[in-house]
């Protein structure tokens, strides 16, 4: 374990833990907090993170210092109280701290795609759920969205019950601020996990056909949320972005023209642990 480099992806949705070994980079744990759809209970975050850290070994007692760092994104730029108390605890756990902005954050993607399987030829789009990051190949700048799926699942109440969910508004409001030049793209964030969870066939185990995502899109749509809960690949919870990222890969397969799309697992962590 001493020779193990752990990262902690502070999120707005969720904290995840990603592990760098000999072996390579793999997502060991997640838990999801929603910090932007709840009201903030700061000593709660402590206990989480505690307890997040706890399965990964004796983290706890002194050891952390440089084999674990940890990064927060969106919810933490928004609130600079909850930026400041990351660190505090952090800092208490002898981890290493810092938010990141949303630049940064779109480089770090850029990164994690270039050690990755997905082809240089692809677009990628990263949802995550306060901001969206897109990399194309006819732009170097990274193209920013300064919302994600928390702000889709409020302004469109796709966490409604099925007959008050705005997905068709929702689709074409995505679509509309897509980049114009988006080509076929990758979606990154465990997009993989969770098609092969719903058992939707890939195309030489890479790409997803615009049908069959579709009629995934359709079926899940039709479900009130402790429907949408229980068929979760994870934690209950992680299927609460599952209508709103839907949105979004449909919205990107309209504005691209395209027939298919590649999932991936990919996750800007990676691209930080590649630095390390």
């Amino acid at each position: 374990m001493n020779s193990d480099k752990l990262i902690l992806d502070l999120g707005s949705h969720s904290a995840k833990v990603f592990k760098k070994s000999d072996i390579g980079i793999e997502e060991v744990d997640v838990l999801i907090w929603e910090l932007l759809e709840s009201e903030i209970c700061l000593p709660s975050i402590e206990d989480k993170i505690k307890t997040l850290l706890s399965a990964q070994g004796p983290l706890l007692d002194g050891s952390s210092q440089g084999t674990v760092e940890a990064i927060g994104t969106e919810a933490m730029r928004r609130s600079p109280l909850l930026s400041e108390h990351m660190k505090e605890i952090c800092n208490n756990l002898r981890i290493a701290y810092r938010t990141i902005s949303q630049k940064e954050e779109a480089e770090l993607l850029r990164k994690a795609i270039s050690q990755s399987d997905i082809p240089s030829h692809l677009d990628v789009i990263n949802a995550g759920n306060s901001s969206i990051q897109i990399i194309t190949k006819e732009c170097e700048a990274p193209y920013l969205i300064p919302f994600g799926i928390a702000d889709l699942n409020q302004e469109f109440h796709l966490l409604k019950p099925p007959h008050q969910r705005q997905i068709t508004t929702c689709i074409k409001w995505l679509s509309s601020r897509l980049p114009a030049s988006l080509g076929q793209f990758a979606f990154t964030g465990g997009e993989k996990t969770y098609l092969r969870h719903f058992q939707i066939e890939l195309d030489q185990d890479l790409y997803c056909s615009r049908s069959d995502f579709t009629l995934l899109a359709r079926q899940l749509a039709l479900l009130d949320l402790p429907a949408l809960e229980a068929n979760s690949p994870l934690d209950p919870k992680w299927m609460r972005s599952a209508i709103a990222s839907n949105c979004v890969v449909l919205a990107g397969l309209i504005k691209s023209g395209t027939n298919k799309f590649m999932p991936s697992d990919l996750n800007i962590a990676h691209g930080f642990m590649n630095q390390l």
